[in-house]
Order: C-alpha cells, then structure tokens, then sequence
C-alpha cells in the first residue's frame, strides 16, 4: 500500500519512490523521474528515455526490495535542483528465489516540477565505486 507522502519535501519524495518500489508499483515509481531523467546502469553506463529507465525498474520492482537509505546529505543547486548522496543496504528475492543483499551509494540528481514535487533527473544507485579512497573501479 502506498503511503500518503509529500513529494514536496526531497526526504519524502525519496520515501514515495522506496516504497514504491517495495511494493511492486512500477508506474508509481516512475512518476518519481523527470521526463529527462537519466538512470546510470550497474555497469556506470547511462540509461536515457522514460522507456528505457522504466524496464530497469520493473525489474527492480518485481523483487519488491526492502531498500533501507542509513545515511544521506542533500546540497540545493539554486531553487529548483538538489544534489543527493546516500549509502543504502538492500534485501530482495532474486529471479531464482533465492534472497539476497546488496549495499552501495548513490549519487543522484533532483529537480522540482512545476508541482513543486521532487523528482529524479540522475539516479544513480550504483556510485559506490567512485567513492573508493584508492580511486579504483
């Protein structure tokens, strides 16, 4: 069931995406991207066009993961853009039944939309490589 968020408040609006997800709710999900959103894939390539970012999300919400955000720093970018860092830890059920766990950082992109909802132009879930202190991928 999704909860009655405020998408008006970055925190929240992330929240609303999680438990989205989490629920199996693609197209709920994908009210969360700007129409030029950009997904950065696993392998660090981008991922462009609403068509495309939403297969990479049904994907993910057909594990229905229970994604836990357990530290995160926002910095504004003017009025309208906000720069999001965060570490999260994942559980899910893999394609093969079997769970599985998975922990990582994101470096991603919000813009506000004329509703005044915070929405994600660069997701990208899969940064944790550039925050290596050896600078190794």
């Amino acid at each position: 069931m999704i909860h009655n968020f405020d998408r008006t408040d970055p925190d929240d609006a992330d929240e609303y995406f999680l438990d989205a997800v989490r629920n199996g709710a693609v197209k709920t999900a994908m009210t969360c991207f700007d129409n030029e959103a950009v997904y950065i894939g696993k392998d660090g390539k981008p991922i462009s066009g609403m068509d495309n970012i939403e297969k990479v999300i049904t994907e993910l919400c057909k594990m229905k993961p229970d994604i836990k955000v357990y530290e995160h720093q926002m910095a504004p970018v003017g009025n309208d853009m906000m720069y999001w860092l965060d570490k999260w830890r994942m559980t899910a059920t893999g394609p093969d039944g079997k769970p599985f766990e998975m922990k990582g950082a994101s470096a991603n992109m919000m813009r506000r939309n004329a509703d005044g909802h915070w929405l994600w132009l660069v997701d990208n879930p899969f940064a944790l490589p550039f925050f290596d202190a050896d600078g190794k991928k």
